[in-house]
């Protein structure tokens, strides 16, 4: 079997969208960790969380029980801590944090891979659907 800590990221990056394919929430989570970027270059965290079907790096799996657990206890910064659970969320697993306690520590560009991440959970990639979202409620309420 490969070792994960020993793959690239372009190979895990192949690997989580090959083994997410089809399922928008778990493909939404893999996008949120692959644009992110720092948990995917954690040997911890590999190690912790990341399995490969059939010794083959070409589908590499996210244990998200793991990931939850792993979550609780590592070394990082709150931010990155709240992305890893948003995407632990996305994929289906309850975090018990409320969601806005996670997205109030984020920067311009976590929030925007957040919202992303939300709309490909909702299908939109497939309905060719865009929406303004920096014009705020008012943007969207009808005075």
């Amino acid at each position: 079997m490969t070792d994960v800590s020993a793959l690239t990221f372009d190979q895990l990056t192949t690997g989580l969208r090959a083994w997410a394919r089809g399922l928008y929430p778990l493909e939404a989570a893999v996008e949120v960790l692959l644009a992110h970027r720092g948990w995917l270059h954690r040997a911890d965290f590999r190690r912790a969380t990341l399995r490969i079907s059939d010794g083959r790096p070409s589908c590499v799996g996210i244990d998200w029980a793991a990931a939850a657990q792993f979550a609780g206890r590592a070394p990082a910064s709150g931010s990155e801590i709240a992305m890893l659970r948003i995407a632990i969320s996305i994929a289906g697993r309850e975090i018990y944090r409320p969601l806005g306690d996670l997205l109030s520590g984020l920067d311009a560009a976590n929030i925007t891979i957040v919202l992303n991440a939300i709309a490909h959970t909702a299908g939109w990639h497939e309905r060719g659907t865009v929406a303004l979202i920096t014009g705020g409620f008012d943007a969207l309420t009808p005075a």
